[in-house]
């Protein structure tokens, strides 16, 4: 059996915007490109650290799922997405794990 896939996941591209406006634009971007409503959900990240993919997004973020079902799909997604700043999920979470705030407790492993 392949890990890679799951029956019960459908494969989508999530990316996280720290602006609301290019958060905004990237959704109308999909939509302009002919991605269906249904297949672009945008919302708000309210707590400190929400799992998305077994990485964490955290407050004040704005997260972007587009539902795509090929590789063409994901490229023009995620050209789109890129263009409007949107961020992959494994680079922000490496960005906040290395730039911590003084005073913000670590979680322990």
């Amino acid at each position: 059996m392949s890990t890679s896939t799951s029956p019960l996941v459908s494969p989508a591209l999530i990316r996280i915007f720290d602006q609301f406006a290019d958060a905004q634009q990237a959704r109308s971007a999909l939509l302009g490109d002919g991605f269906p409503p249904h297949a672009v959900q945008l919302d708000t990240v309210d707590d400190e650290a929400v799992p998305v993919q077994g990485k964490a997004a955290w407050r004040g973020m704005f997260r972007l799922v587009v539902a795509v079902s090929t590789p063409q799909e994901r490229e023009r997604a995620h050209a789109i997405v890129q263009a409007c700043n949107g961020c992959d999920i494994e680079q922000r979470t490496a960005s906040h794990a290395g730039g911590r705030r003084t005073g913000t407790p670590a979680l322990a492993g």
